[in-house]
């Protein structure tokens, strides 16, 4: 976050923002919004492996979790289950990235644009 803020800082237009005397506050606001942009992209392609890397987690700590429970599940050919614990992980990851995705079009201009256009 620290090196694409310095990156944005750096960036033509808000040297063009500086030099029309925009108040300090609203050129951070600006760099904030367009700092937040990778980070929210990295988090989304992120959540598919935090939920995959429950299952060790839970084998290393010892906890009871859906991750135990489809391996347990797996073992002994409950194949209900197996599809029970699918769907779920399979919705929550659908739903975070749906609210990544929500949350990039609340920070970046571009896609309000195209939402305010009809998608054009």
């Amino acid at each position: 976050m620290r090196s694409m803020s310095i990156y944005e800082l750096g960036t033509d237009y808000m040297k063009y923002a500086k030099w029309l005397g925009l108040r300090e506050g609203k050129i951070i606001s600006y760099v904030f919004r367009n700092a937040m942009l990778p980070q929210l992209t990295g988090l989304a392609q992120s959540l598919g492996a935090m939920v995959g890397g429950a299952l060790i987690t839970e084998m290393i700590f010892s906890y009871p979790g859906l991750g135990m429970a489809m391996l347990n599940a797996i073992q002994k050919n409950d194949y209900a289950t197996i599809q029970g614990c699918t769907l779920m992980i399979s919705t929550c990851v659908l739903v975070a990235n749906f609210a990544v995705d929500v949350l990039i079009a609340v920070f970046d201009p571009r896609v309000k644009a195209g939402l305010q256009m009809g998608g054009k």
